[in-house]
């Protein structure tokens, strides 16, 4: 079924795991203060909407991350049990193509790269990067409005309507 909704482009989930030599408060200190920032003129460059961390830690099933991830590795046979993760990168960028080609950038190469080395796990699944899915990114409200359009419009007025018949 279509939507009527406007896309906002493309929303990059990536699961990352922490360099085990690192505590999971070192990894969101290097993570946020300097990792963090050395990203930001990157995605600048590359015209992606947004860059954000979620320090969280949990386990999920390792997938195939190479397509929305081409800094992970994908030589191990992946585990069919949950993994830790110390954290979630979210990017939004316009179209996938321009993702995955902004990690051709020299910067990304030289500069980024090896910080991404000293924080992640190299060596463990997907070489730090245990999972990562792509998706389009369909906004239903922002700042606390309704941005899908008509849609949205017909399920106030049914809203309303309920919240009349709940005050009788």
């Amino acid at each position: 079924m279509a939507s009527d909704s406007k896309s906002d482009g493309i929303q990059v989930l990536t699961y990352i795991r922490r360099n085990p030599a690192l505590t999971r408060e070192q990894f969101y200190e290097h993570w946020e203060k300097v990792h963090g920032p050395k990203v930001i003129p990157w995605i600048e460059k590359h015209g992606l909407k947004r860059y954000q961390q979620i320090h969280v830690s949990g386990g999920i099933v390792p997938s195939a991350a190479t397509s929305s991830a081409p800094n992970a590795s994908s030589q191990q046979e992946l585990p069919k049990e949950p993994v830790e993760f110390d954290g979630i990168a979210m990017f939004t960028t316009p179209a996938l193509k321009q993702w995955t080609k902004a990690f051709e950038d020299p910067y990304f190469l030289d500069v980024i790269r090896p910080d991404e080395v000293t924080m992640i796990d190299t060596k463990g699944i997907g070489g730090g990067i245990v999972a990562s899915f792509n998706g389009k990114v369909l906004d239903m409200v922002i700042d606390g409005k309704n941005a899908s359009g008509a849609a949205g419009d017909k399920y106030r007025k049914a809203y309303e309507e309920y919240r009349k018949s709940e005050a009788i």
